[in-house]
Protein backbone atom coordinates (compact mmCIF):
# COMPACT_ATOMS: atom_id res chain seq x y z
CA UNK A 1 0.00 0.00 0.00
CA UNK A 2 1.48 3.40 -1.02
CA UNK A 3 2.47 5.67 1.88
CA UNK A 4 1.63 9.39 1.50
CA UNK A 5 3.88 12.05 2.93
CA UNK A 6 2.57 14.71 5.28
CA UNK A 7 2.77 17.28 2.47
CA UNK A 8 0.82 15.04 0.13
CA UNK A 9 -1.86 14.51 2.77
CA UNK A 10 -2.20 18.25 3.28
CA UNK A 11 -2.38 18.91 -0.46
CA UNK A 12 -4.96 16.13 -0.87
CA UNK A 13 -7.15 17.86 1.68
CA UNK A 14 -7.20 21.12 -0.32
CA UNK A 15 -10.14 21.29 -2.72
CA UNK A 16 -8.92 22.55 -6.14
CA UNK A 17 -5.57 23.60 -4.59
CA UNK A 18 -7.09 26.22 -2.26
CA UNK A 19 -5.67 26.59 1.25
CA UNK A 20 -7.93 25.96 4.28
CA UNK A 21 -7.65 29.66 5.20
CA UNK A 22 -9.44 30.63 1.98
CA UNK A 23 -12.30 28.12 2.46
CA UNK A 24 -15.67 28.92 3.97
CA UNK A 25 -16.53 27.28 7.34
CA UNK A 26 -19.06 25.01 5.63
CA UNK A 27 -16.37 23.74 3.26
CA UNK A 28 -13.85 23.02 6.04
CA UNK A 29 -16.35 21.37 8.43
CA UNK A 30 -17.99 19.00 5.99
CA UNK A 31 -19.51 16.06 7.95
CA UNK A 32 -17.89 12.72 7.17
CA UNK A 33 -20.35 10.64 9.22
CA UNK A 34 -23.72 9.49 8.02
CA UNK A 35 -26.66 11.73 8.90
CA UNK A 36 -28.07 8.86 10.95
CA UNK A 37 -25.49 9.74 13.63
CA UNK A 38 -26.97 13.24 14.01
CA UNK A 39 -29.31 13.23 17.02
CA UNK A 40 -32.06 15.59 18.04
CA UNK A 41 -33.04 17.04 21.40
CA UNK A 42 -35.62 14.34 22.08
CA UNK A 43 -32.94 11.65 22.03
CA UNK A 44 -30.82 13.72 24.39
CA UNK A 45 -33.71 14.06 26.86
CA UNK A 46 -34.47 10.34 26.72
CA UNK A 47 -30.80 9.52 27.25
CA UNK A 48 -30.74 11.86 30.25
CA UNK A 49 -33.65 9.96 31.81
CA UNK A 50 -31.90 6.61 31.38
CA UNK A 51 -28.64 8.03 32.72
CA UNK A 52 -30.44 9.22 35.85
CA UNK A 53 -32.07 5.80 36.24
CA UNK A 54 -28.71 4.08 35.91
CA UNK A 55 -27.15 6.28 38.58
CA UNK A 56 -30.18 5.71 40.80
CA UNK A 57 -29.82 1.93 40.54
CA UNK A 58 -26.06 2.00 40.91
CA UNK A 59 -26.23 4.06 44.12
CA UNK A 60 -29.04 2.03 45.72
CA UNK A 61 -27.83 0.46 48.99
CA UNK A 62 -27.77 -3.32 49.05
CA UNK A 63 -30.75 -4.60 51.00
CA UNK A 64 -30.11 -6.64 54.14
CA UNK A 65 -32.51 -9.48 53.35
CA UNK A 66 -32.67 -12.40 50.91
CA UNK A 67 -30.15 -11.16 48.34
CA UNK A 68 -27.43 -12.52 50.62
CA UNK A 69 -29.17 -15.87 50.87
CA UNK A 70 -29.13 -16.14 47.08
CA UNK A 71 -25.44 -15.18 47.05
CA UNK A 72 -24.72 -17.84 49.69
CA UNK A 73 -26.62 -20.42 47.63
CA UNK A 74 -24.62 -19.49 44.54
CA UNK A 75 -21.33 -19.80 46.41
CA UNK A 76 -22.44 -23.17 47.82
CA UNK A 77 -23.27 -24.47 44.33
CA UNK A 78 -19.93 -23.27 42.96
CA UNK A 79 -18.06 -24.82 45.88
CA UNK A 80 -19.80 -28.21 45.74
CA UNK A 81 -20.35 -28.41 41.99
CA UNK A 82 -23.97 -29.52 42.36
CA UNK A 83 -27.40 -28.26 43.40
CA UNK A 84 -28.43 -28.68 47.04
CA UNK A 85 -30.81 -31.56 47.71
CA UNK A 86 -31.98 -29.92 50.96
CA UNK A 87 -31.66 -26.55 52.66
CA UNK A 88 -27.89 -26.18 53.34
CA UNK A 89 -27.96 -23.33 55.87
CA UNK A 90 -30.90 -23.97 58.21
CA UNK A 91 -30.44 -27.13 60.34
CA UNK A 92 -34.14 -27.26 61.19
CA UNK A 93 -34.90 -27.83 57.49
CA UNK A 94 -32.30 -30.54 57.04
CA UNK A 95 -33.73 -33.48 55.15
CA UNK A 96 -36.59 -31.51 53.61
CA UNK A 97 -36.25 -31.67 49.79
CA UNK A 98 -35.44 -28.39 48.03
CA UNK A 99 -36.21 -27.39 44.45
CA UNK A 100 -33.86 -24.52 43.66
CA UNK A 101 -35.87 -22.55 41.08
CA UNK A 102 -33.23 -19.82 40.72
CA UNK A 103 -29.99 -21.77 40.75
CA UNK A 104 -28.49 -20.12 37.66
CA UNK A 105 -29.32 -16.63 38.91
CA UNK A 106 -27.75 -17.57 42.25
CA UNK A 107 -24.61 -18.81 40.50
CA UNK A 108 -24.32 -15.47 38.69
CA UNK A 109 -24.63 -13.69 42.04
CA UNK A 110 -22.10 -16.08 43.56
CA UNK A 111 -19.62 -15.37 40.77
CA UNK A 112 -20.22 -11.66 41.24
CA UNK A 113 -19.47 -11.99 44.94
CA UNK A 114 -16.24 -13.87 44.26
CA UNK A 115 -14.60 -10.54 43.45
CA UNK A 116 -14.68 -9.67 47.14
CA UNK A 117 -16.13 -6.24 46.40
CA UNK A 118 -19.84 -6.00 47.34
CA UNK A 119 -20.26 -3.01 45.02
CA UNK A 120 -20.21 -5.43 42.09
CA UNK A 121 -23.71 -6.49 43.13
CA UNK A 122 -24.81 -2.88 42.61
CA UNK A 123 -23.11 -2.81 39.21
CA UNK A 124 -24.82 -6.03 38.12
CA UNK A 125 -28.18 -4.77 39.35
CA UNK A 126 -27.85 -1.40 37.59
CA UNK A 127 -26.87 -2.96 34.26
CA UNK A 128 -29.65 -5.57 34.43
CA UNK A 129 -32.35 -3.11 35.50
CA UNK A 130 -31.51 -0.52 32.85
CA UNK A 131 -31.21 -3.22 30.18
CA UNK A 132 -34.73 -4.34 31.12
CA UNK A 133 -36.05 -0.79 30.72
CA UNK A 134 -34.27 -0.38 27.38
CA UNK A 135 -35.85 -3.58 26.05
CA UNK A 136 -39.25 -2.39 27.27
CA UNK A 137 -38.73 0.93 25.50
CA UNK A 138 -37.90 -0.93 22.30
CA UNK A 139 -41.12 -2.94 22.71
CA UNK A 140 -43.18 0.21 23.22
CA UNK A 141 -41.48 1.86 20.24
CA UNK A 142 -42.48 -1.06 18.01
CA UNK A 143 -46.05 -0.49 19.14
CA UNK A 144 -46.24 3.31 18.92
CA UNK A 145 -43.60 4.19 16.30
CA UNK A 146 -42.60 7.17 18.44
CA UNK A 147 -39.54 7.38 20.67
CA UNK A 148 -41.24 9.99 22.83
CA UNK A 149 -44.31 7.83 23.45
CA UNK A 150 -42.10 4.79 24.09
CA UNK A 151 -40.00 6.68 26.63
CA UNK A 152 -43.12 8.01 28.34
CA UNK A 153 -44.60 4.49 28.56
CA UNK A 154 -41.32 3.15 29.95
CA UNK A 155 -41.22 5.76 32.71
CA UNK A 156 -44.88 5.12 33.52
CA UNK A 157 -44.20 1.37 33.75
CA UNK A 158 -41.31 2.09 36.11
CA UNK A 159 -43.50 4.35 38.26
CA UNK A 160 -46.30 1.77 38.36
CA UNK A 161 -43.95 -0.85 39.77
CA UNK A 162 -41.77 1.51 41.81
CA UNK A 163 -42.42 -0.39 45.06
CA UNK A 164 -40.39 -3.30 43.63
CA UNK A 165 -37.62 -1.36 41.87
CA UNK A 166 -35.06 -1.92 44.66
CA UNK A 167 -35.34 -5.72 44.63
CA UNK A 168 -31.84 -7.16 44.13
CA UNK A 169 -32.35 -10.89 43.71
CA UNK A 170 -32.63 -13.39 40.82
CA UNK A 171 -36.04 -11.86 40.12
CA UNK A 172 -34.20 -9.10 38.23
CA UNK A 173 -33.09 -11.67 35.64
CA UNK A 174 -36.71 -12.83 35.39
CA UNK A 175 -37.78 -9.24 34.69
CA UNK A 176 -35.26 -9.00 31.86
CA UNK A 177 -36.57 -12.26 30.37
CA UNK A 178 -40.12 -10.91 30.72
CA UNK A 179 -39.17 -7.83 28.69
CA UNK A 180 -37.53 -9.99 26.00
CA UNK A 181 -40.72 -12.07 25.84
CA UNK A 182 -42.69 -8.87 25.19
CA UNK A 183 -40.34 -8.07 22.33
CA UNK A 184 -41.00 -11.48 20.75
CA UNK A 185 -44.74 -11.15 21.39
CA UNK A 186 -45.02 -7.72 19.77
CA UNK A 187 -43.09 -8.92 16.73
CA UNK A 188 -45.67 -11.69 16.29
CA UNK A 189 -48.77 -9.68 17.16
CA UNK A 190 -50.17 -8.20 13.95
CA UNK A 191 -52.66 -6.11 15.93
CA UNK A 192 -49.80 -4.19 17.53
CA UNK A 193 -48.14 -2.99 14.33
CA UNK A 194 -47.33 0.71 14.08
CA UNK A 195 -50.09 1.24 11.57
CA UNK A 196 -52.61 -0.26 13.94
CA UNK A 197 -54.25 -2.09 11.02
CA UNK A 198 -55.28 -5.65 11.76
CA UNK A 199 -54.88 -8.04 8.80
CA UNK A 200 -58.23 -9.01 7.36
CA UNK A 201 -57.12 -12.56 6.61
CA UNK A 202 -54.49 -15.08 7.57
CA UNK A 203 -52.74 -14.56 4.25
CA UNK A 204 -51.95 -10.96 5.20
CA UNK A 205 -50.49 -11.88 8.60
CA UNK A 206 -46.73 -11.52 8.92
CA UNK A 207 -45.06 -14.94 9.01
CA UNK A 208 -42.95 -15.78 12.03
CA UNK A 209 -39.24 -15.83 11.22
CA UNK A 210 -37.31 -19.06 11.80
CA UNK A 211 -35.14 -17.46 14.46
CA UNK A 212 -38.25 -16.37 16.40
CA UNK A 213 -39.38 -20.00 16.61
CA UNK A 214 -35.94 -20.82 17.98
CA UNK A 215 -35.73 -17.81 20.31
CA UNK A 216 -38.86 -18.74 22.28
CA UNK A 217 -37.64 -22.09 23.71
CA UNK A 218 -34.15 -20.69 24.26
CA UNK A 219 -35.60 -17.76 26.21
CA UNK A 220 -37.65 -20.03 28.45
CA UNK A 221 -34.74 -22.44 28.88
CA UNK A 222 -32.67 -19.59 30.29
CA UNK A 223 -35.59 -18.10 32.24
CA UNK A 224 -36.55 -21.36 33.98
CA UNK A 225 -33.01 -21.71 35.33
CA UNK A 226 -32.57 -18.06 36.27
CA UNK A 227 -35.81 -17.59 38.24
CA UNK A 228 -39.13 -19.28 38.87
CA UNK A 229 -41.11 -16.38 37.40
CA UNK A 230 -41.22 -18.09 34.00
CA UNK A 231 -44.84 -19.02 34.75
CA UNK A 232 -45.90 -15.41 34.14
CA UNK A 233 -44.59 -15.91 30.62
CA UNK A 234 -46.98 -18.82 30.27
CA UNK A 235 -49.79 -16.49 31.36
CA UNK A 236 -48.92 -13.95 28.65
CA UNK A 237 -48.78 -16.52 25.86
CA UNK A 238 -51.95 -18.17 27.15
CA UNK A 239 -53.80 -14.85 27.09
CA UNK A 240 -52.76 -14.29 23.48
CA UNK A 241 -53.85 -17.76 22.38
CA UNK A 242 -57.18 -17.60 24.24
CA UNK A 243 -57.79 -14.02 23.12
CA UNK A 244 -57.29 -14.92 19.48
CA UNK A 245 -59.57 -17.96 19.89
CA UNK A 246 -62.34 -15.78 21.34
CA UNK A 247 -62.03 -13.27 18.48
CA UNK A 248 -62.26 -15.94 15.79
CA UNK A 249 -65.10 -17.69 17.60
CA UNK A 250 -67.00 -14.41 17.88
CA UNK A 251 -66.59 -13.67 14.18
CA UNK A 252 -67.22 -17.14 12.74
CA UNK A 253 -69.32 -18.86 15.42
CA UNK A 254 -67.34 -21.99 14.53
CA UNK A 255 -64.94 -23.94 16.72
CA UNK A 256 -63.37 -25.43 13.61
CA UNK A 257 -62.48 -21.96 12.37
CA UNK A 258 -60.53 -21.37 15.56
CA UNK A 259 -58.24 -24.35 14.94
CA UNK A 260 -57.86 -23.37 11.28
CA UNK A 261 -56.81 -19.83 12.17
CA UNK A 262 -53.12 -19.30 11.48
CA UNK A 263 -52.60 -16.70 14.19
CA UNK A 264 -54.25 -18.88 16.84
CA UNK A 265 -52.05 -21.82 15.86
CA UNK A 266 -49.02 -19.54 16.00
CA UNK A 267 -49.68 -18.62 19.63
CA UNK A 268 -50.36 -22.24 20.58
CA UNK A 269 -47.12 -23.44 19.01
CA UNK A 270 -45.14 -20.61 20.63
CA UNK A 271 -46.64 -21.62 23.97
CA UNK A 272 -45.71 -25.25 23.38
CA UNK A 273 -42.16 -24.23 22.49
CA UNK A 274 -42.01 -22.21 25.71
CA UNK A 275 -42.97 -25.29 27.75
CA UNK A 276 -40.41 -27.41 25.89
CA UNK A 277 -37.72 -24.83 26.62
CA UNK A 278 -38.67 -24.78 30.28
CA UNK A 279 -38.02 -28.53 30.54
CA UNK A 280 -34.31 -27.86 29.93
CA UNK A 281 -33.56 -27.61 33.65
CA UNK A 282 -32.08 -29.95 36.29
CA UNK A 283 -35.53 -30.89 37.64
CA UNK A 284 -37.41 -31.44 34.39
CA UNK A 285 -41.19 -31.27 34.61
CA UNK A 286 -41.04 -31.25 38.43
CA UNK A 287 -39.88 -27.64 38.25
CA UNK A 288 -43.12 -26.60 36.54
CA UNK A 289 -45.24 -28.47 39.09
CA UNK A 290 -43.28 -27.02 42.00
CA UNK A 291 -43.56 -23.48 40.68
CA UNK A 292 -47.31 -23.70 40.20
CA UNK A 293 -47.80 -25.21 43.68
CA UNK A 294 -45.36 -22.86 45.41
CA UNK A 295 -47.87 -20.06 46.23
CA UNK A 296 -50.04 -22.60 48.09
CA UNK A 297 -47.35 -23.07 50.76
CA UNK A 298 -49.08 -22.09 54.05
CA UNK A 299 -45.92 -20.49 55.46
CA UNK A 300 -46.11 -17.76 52.81
CA UNK A 301 -49.37 -16.48 54.30
CA UNK A 302 -47.31 -14.75 56.99
CA UNK A 303 -44.87 -13.07 54.57
CA UNK A 304 -45.68 -9.44 53.73
CA UNK A 305 -45.08 -9.58 49.98
CA UNK A 306 -47.43 -12.56 49.70
CA UNK A 307 -50.32 -10.67 51.32
CA UNK A 308 -53.40 -9.72 49.27
CA UNK A 309 -53.61 -6.12 48.07
CA UNK A 310 -54.95 -3.69 50.64
CA UNK A 311 -56.03 -0.23 49.57
CA UNK A 312 -54.19 1.22 52.57
CA UNK A 313 -50.73 -0.04 51.65
CA UNK A 314 -47.58 0.97 49.81
CA UNK A 315 -48.69 -0.77 46.63
CA UNK A 316 -52.20 0.70 46.72
CA UNK A 317 -51.21 4.15 45.41
CA UNK A 318 -49.55 3.03 42.14
CA UNK A 319 -52.34 0.50 41.58
CA UNK A 320 -55.06 3.12 42.05
CA UNK A 321 -53.17 5.58 39.83
CA UNK A 322 -52.79 2.93 37.13
CA UNK A 323 -56.52 2.17 37.17
CA UNK A 324 -57.32 5.88 36.82
CA UNK A 325 -54.86 6.18 33.93
CA UNK A 326 -56.39 3.11 32.31
CA UNK A 327 -59.88 4.62 32.39
CA UNK A 328 -58.72 8.01 31.06
CA UNK A 329 -56.72 6.56 28.16
CA UNK A 330 -59.42 4.12 27.08
CA UNK A 331 -62.00 6.91 27.26
CA UNK A 332 -60.13 9.08 24.75
CA UNK A 333 -58.30 6.49 22.62
CA UNK A 334 -59.47 5.39 19.18
CA UNK A 335 -57.11 2.40 19.09
CA UNK A 336 -58.47 -1.11 18.99
CA UNK A 337 -58.74 -3.13 22.22
CA UNK A 338 -57.99 -6.78 21.48
CA UNK A 339 -59.43 -9.69 23.44
CA UNK A 340 -55.91 -10.62 24.54
CA UNK A 341 -55.52 -7.13 26.04
CA UNK A 342 -58.62 -7.60 28.17
CA UNK A 343 -57.43 -11.03 29.31
CA UNK A 344 -53.97 -9.72 30.20
CA UNK A 345 -55.46 -6.94 32.32
CA UNK A 346 -57.87 -9.32 34.05
CA UNK A 347 -55.24 -11.96 34.81
CA UNK A 348 -52.51 -9.66 36.09
CA UNK A 349 -54.83 -7.31 37.97
CA UNK A 350 -56.32 -10.33 39.73
CA UNK A 351 -52.81 -11.58 40.48
CA UNK A 352 -51.91 -8.31 42.22
CA UNK A 353 -55.13 -8.38 44.23
CA UNK A 354 -54.22 -11.86 45.47
CA UNK A 355 -50.46 -11.26 45.98
CA UNK A 356 -49.04 -7.73 46.14
CA UNK A 357 -45.63 -8.88 44.87
CA UNK A 358 -47.23 -9.45 41.44
CA UNK A 359 -47.21 -5.69 40.84
CA UNK A 360 -43.69 -6.17 39.43
CA UNK A 361 -45.22 -8.16 36.54
CA UNK A 362 -48.45 -6.17 36.33
CA UNK A 363 -46.65 -2.88 35.58
CA UNK A 364 -45.03 -3.86 32.24
CA UNK A 365 -48.16 -5.79 31.18
CA UNK A 366 -50.32 -2.73 31.83
CA UNK A 367 -48.23 -0.52 29.58
CA UNK A 368 -47.84 -3.22 26.97
CA UNK A 369 -51.62 -2.99 26.66
CA UNK A 370 -51.89 0.80 26.99
CA UNK A 371 -48.99 2.01 24.83
CA UNK A 372 -51.02 1.96 21.56
CA UNK A 373 -53.73 3.96 23.32
CA UNK A 374 -51.17 6.37 24.76
CA UNK A 375 -49.74 6.89 21.27
CA UNK A 376 -53.20 7.53 19.82
CA UNK A 377 -54.01 10.11 22.51
CA UNK A 378 -50.68 11.85 21.86
CA UNK A 379 -51.50 11.99 18.13
CA UNK A 380 -54.85 13.58 18.88
CA UNK A 381 -53.19 16.16 21.10
CA UNK A 382 -50.58 16.89 18.42
CA UNK A 383 -53.32 17.52 15.84
CA UNK A 384 -55.31 19.78 18.13
CA UNK A 385 -55.21 23.55 17.66
CA UNK A 386 -54.98 23.95 21.42
CA UNK A 387 -51.45 22.54 21.40
CA UNK A 388 -50.18 24.63 18.46
CA UNK A 389 -48.17 26.97 20.67
CA UNK A 390 -46.66 24.01 22.52
CA UNK A 391 -45.65 22.39 19.23
CA UNK A 392 -43.96 25.59 18.08
CA UNK A 393 -42.07 25.83 21.35
CA UNK A 394 -40.91 22.21 20.97
CA UNK A 395 -39.67 22.63 17.38
CA UNK A 396 -35.99 23.02 18.44
CA UNK A 397 -36.14 19.52 19.92
CA UNK A 398 -36.71 18.08 16.43
CA UNK A 399 -33.59 19.65 14.88
CA UNK A 400 -30.93 17.01 14.21
CA UNK A 401 -27.34 18.02 14.82
CA UNK A 402 -23.94 16.43 15.36
CA UNK A 403 -23.47 18.82 18.28
CA UNK A 404 -26.27 17.03 20.10
CA UNK A 405 -24.54 13.72 19.36
CA UNK A 406 -21.41 15.09 21.03
CA UNK A 407 -23.44 16.24 24.03
CA UNK A 408 -25.01 12.78 24.17
CA UNK A 409 -21.60 11.14 24.31
CA UNK A 410 -20.52 13.61 26.99
CA UNK A 411 -23.65 12.86 29.01
CA UNK A 412 -23.01 9.11 28.92
CA UNK A 413 -19.37 9.63 29.91
CA UNK A 414 -20.24 11.93 32.81
CA UNK A 415 -22.85 9.44 34.02
CA UNK A 416 -20.25 6.69 33.93
CA UNK A 417 -17.56 8.69 35.73
CA UNK A 418 -19.90 9.81 38.52
CA UNK A 419 -21.31 6.31 39.09
CA UNK A 420 -19.71 3.70 41.36
CA UNK A 421 -19.29 1.39 38.36
CA UNK A 422 -16.45 3.62 37.12
CA UNK A 423 -14.17 2.85 40.09
CA UNK A 424 -12.78 -0.45 38.73
CA UNK A 425 -11.83 1.41 35.53
CA UNK A 426 -10.87 4.90 36.70
CA UNK A 427 -9.77 4.03 40.23
CA UNK A 428 -10.69 5.83 43.42
CA UNK A 429 -11.71 5.02 46.96
CA UNK A 430 -14.51 2.52 47.57
CA UNK A 431 -17.68 3.78 49.16
CA UNK A 432 -17.96 3.33 52.93
CA UNK A 433 -19.96 0.36 54.18
CA UNK A 434 -22.84 2.53 55.39
CA UNK A 435 -23.32 3.73 51.79
CA UNK A 436 -23.00 0.31 50.15
CA UNK A 437 -25.32 -1.52 52.55
CA UNK A 438 -28.77 -0.49 53.77
CA UNK A 439 -29.04 1.14 57.19
CA UNK A 440 -30.66 -1.95 58.71
CA UNK A 441 -27.84 -4.30 57.73
CA UNK A 442 -26.40 -5.79 60.98
CA UNK A 443 -22.74 -5.17 60.15
CA UNK A 444 -21.77 -4.92 63.81
CA UNK A 445 -23.61 -8.12 64.70
CA UNK A 446 -21.79 -10.28 62.17
CA UNK A 447 -18.47 -8.62 63.01
CA UNK A 448 -18.91 -9.63 66.66
CA UNK A 449 -20.04 -13.17 65.77
CA UNK A 450 -17.00 -13.73 63.54
CA UNK A 451 -14.75 -12.92 66.48
CA UNK A 452 -16.93 -14.83 68.99
CA UNK A 453 -18.48 -17.76 67.06
CA UNK A 454 -21.71 -18.87 68.74
CA UNK A 455 -22.21 -22.39 70.06
CA UNK A 456 -25.40 -24.15 69.09
CA UNK A 457 -28.44 -22.61 67.46
CA UNK A 458 -28.79 -18.86 66.88
CA UNK A 459 -32.29 -17.43 67.27
CA UNK A 460 -32.39 -14.66 64.68
CA UNK A 461 -34.81 -12.48 62.71
CA UNK A 462 -35.76 -14.25 59.51
CA UNK A 463 -34.86 -11.17 57.42
CA UNK A 464 -31.32 -11.16 58.88
CA UNK A 465 -30.74 -14.89 58.56
CA UNK A 466 -29.41 -14.63 55.00
CA UNK A 467 -26.91 -11.94 56.01
CA UNK A 468 -25.77 -13.97 59.03
CA UNK A 469 -25.10 -16.95 56.76
CA UNK A 470 -23.25 -14.80 54.21
CA UNK A 471 -21.22 -12.55 56.50
CA UNK A 472 -21.20 -14.48 59.77
CA UNK A 473 -18.79 -17.18 60.98
CA UNK A 474 -18.52 -20.43 58.99
CA UNK A 475 -21.09 -23.13 59.81
CA UNK A 476 -23.30 -20.76 61.80
CA UNK A 477 -26.59 -22.48 62.71
CA UNK A 478 -29.38 -19.97 62.14
CA UNK A 479 -32.99 -20.51 63.16
CA UNK A 480 -34.50 -19.07 59.97
CA UNK A 481 -33.64 -17.42 56.66
CA UNK A 482 -35.81 -15.81 54.01
CA UNK A 483 -35.01 -18.58 51.54
CA UNK A 484 -36.01 -21.25 54.08
CA UNK A 485 -39.49 -19.90 54.86
CA UNK A 486 -41.15 -22.21 52.35
CA UNK A 487 -38.88 -25.15 53.19
CA UNK A 488 -39.14 -25.54 56.97
CA UNK A 489 -42.08 -27.53 58.37
CA UNK A 490 -45.16 -25.53 59.36
CA UNK A 491 -44.61 -26.22 63.08
CA UNK A 492 -41.07 -24.83 62.96
CA UNK A 493 -42.33 -21.74 61.12
CA UNK A 494 -45.07 -21.11 63.68
CA UNK A 495 -42.56 -21.52 66.51
CA UNK A 496 -40.26 -19.06 64.78
CA UNK A 497 -43.06 -16.48 64.54
CA UNK A 498 -43.86 -16.96 68.23
CA UNK A 499 -40.16 -16.52 69.08
CA UNK A 500 -39.73 -13.45 66.85
CA UNK A 501 -42.65 -11.66 68.53
CA UNK A 502 -41.76 -12.82 72.07
CA UNK A 503 -45.05 -14.61 72.61
CA UNK A 504 -45.75 -16.50 75.81
CA UNK A 505 -43.62 -19.63 76.16
CA UNK A 506 -40.42 -18.04 74.83
CA UNK A 507 -38.16 -19.86 77.31
CA UNK A 508 -39.76 -23.21 76.45
CA UNK A 509 -39.13 -22.65 72.74
CA UNK A 510 -35.55 -21.57 73.32
CA UNK A 511 -34.93 -24.78 75.23
CA UNK A 512 -36.76 -26.95 72.67
CA UNK A 513 -34.56 -25.76 69.82
CA UNK A 514 -31.46 -25.46 72.05
CA UNK A 515 -30.96 -21.83 71.16
CA UNK A 516 -27.93 -20.44 72.99
CA UNK A 517 -27.62 -17.09 71.18
CA UNK A 518 -30.35 -14.58 70.35
CA UNK A 519 -29.97 -11.85 67.74
CA UNK A 520 -32.55 -9.05 67.98
CA UNK A 521 -33.47 -6.39 65.41
CA UNK A 522 -34.13 -3.33 67.55
CA UNK A 523 -36.22 -1.57 64.94
CA UNK A 524 -38.71 -4.37 64.28
CA UNK A 525 -38.53 -6.48 67.46
CA UNK A 526 -38.98 -4.13 70.44
CA UNK A 527 -41.01 -6.67 72.42
CA UNK A 528 -38.34 -9.35 72.00
CA UNK A 529 -35.63 -6.86 72.95
CA UNK A 530 -37.45 -5.97 76.16
CA UNK A 531 -38.01 -9.63 76.99
CA UNK A 532 -34.40 -10.64 76.36
CA UNK A 533 -33.02 -7.86 78.56
CA UNK A 534 -35.01 -9.10 81.56
CA UNK A 535 -35.00 -12.85 80.93
CA UNK A 536 -33.16 -14.82 83.67
CA UNK A 537 -30.21 -16.89 82.51
CA UNK A 538 -29.40 -14.56 79.63
CA UNK A 539 -27.09 -11.57 79.24
CA UNK A 540 -26.46 -9.01 76.51
CA UNK A 541 -22.96 -9.47 75.08
CA UNK A 542 -23.14 -7.01 72.18
CA UNK A 543 -25.28 -4.04 71.25
CA UNK A 544 -25.26 -1.23 68.72
CA UNK A 545 -27.90 1.07 67.24
CA UNK A 546 -29.11 -1.67 64.85
CA UNK A 547 -29.03 -4.96 66.72
CA UNK A 548 -28.43 -6.78 69.96
CA UNK A 549 -26.86 -10.14 70.84
CA UNK A 550 -27.73 -12.07 74.00
CA UNK A 551 -26.29 -15.39 75.16
CA UNK A 552 -27.04 -17.87 77.90
CA UNK A 553 -25.05 -17.26 81.05
CA UNK A 554 -24.42 -21.01 81.35
CA UNK A 555 -23.67 -23.16 78.31
CA UNK A 556 -23.14 -26.36 80.26
CA UNK A 557 -26.76 -27.46 80.21
CA UNK A 558 -27.84 -26.02 76.88
CA UNK A 559 -24.66 -25.94 74.80
CA UNK A 560 -25.24 -29.18 72.96
CA UNK A 561 -25.66 -28.98 69.22
CA UNK A 562 -29.24 -29.57 68.07
CA UNK A 563 -30.07 -32.75 66.23
CA UNK A 564 -31.38 -31.17 63.01
CA UNK A 565 -32.64 -34.32 61.37
CA UNK A 566 -34.67 -35.42 64.39
CA UNK A 567 -36.12 -31.95 65.03
CA UNK A 568 -36.96 -31.30 61.39
CA UNK A 569 -38.48 -34.70 60.78
CA UNK A 570 -40.56 -34.59 63.97
CA UNK A 571 -41.84 -31.12 63.06
CA UNK A 572 -42.57 -32.25 59.51
CA UNK A 573 -44.61 -35.19 60.76
CA UNK A 574 -46.49 -32.96 63.20
CA UNK A 575 -47.27 -30.38 60.50
CA UNK A 576 -48.72 -33.07 58.27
Amino acid sequence: MTQLSETQVVEAGKPHGRSPMSMSPDEVLTPKLSDSFAMDGRVLLIAAVFCLLFMHYNYLPLFHSDVWGHVAYGEWILQHGRLPASEPFVPLADGVPVVDTAWLGQVILGLTGSSGDPEWFSHLFAVTAVATLLVLMRVFYLQAGSAGVAACATVLAWLTGWTRHAVIRPEMFGSLCFAVLFWLVVRNDDARSRSGRVPSSDSEARPTAWWEWLAMPLLFAAWSNLHGSFVVGYAVLGCYALGRALEVLGESRSVGAVFNDRRFRRWVVLGELAVVGTLLNPYGFDLILHTFLFPANPNLNDVLEWFPLEMVSLEAFPMAASWIGLVVLLRHSRARMAASDILLLLVFTSAVCLRVRMIAWYAPVLWLVLTPHLGDVFQQLAASNRTASLRRAAQPLYVRSFRITLFLGLLVWVTFTFSPIARPVLGGKPRPADKVFSNDTPLGVTKYLRVHPPEGMVGNPQWWGDWLVYDGPPDIQVFMTTNAVHVVPARVWKDYLAFATAEEGLTRRLNRYRINTIVVCKKLQPSLEEKVRTMPGWRVVFEDEVGLIAQRTSMAQHGRRPQPNNVAHAALRASR
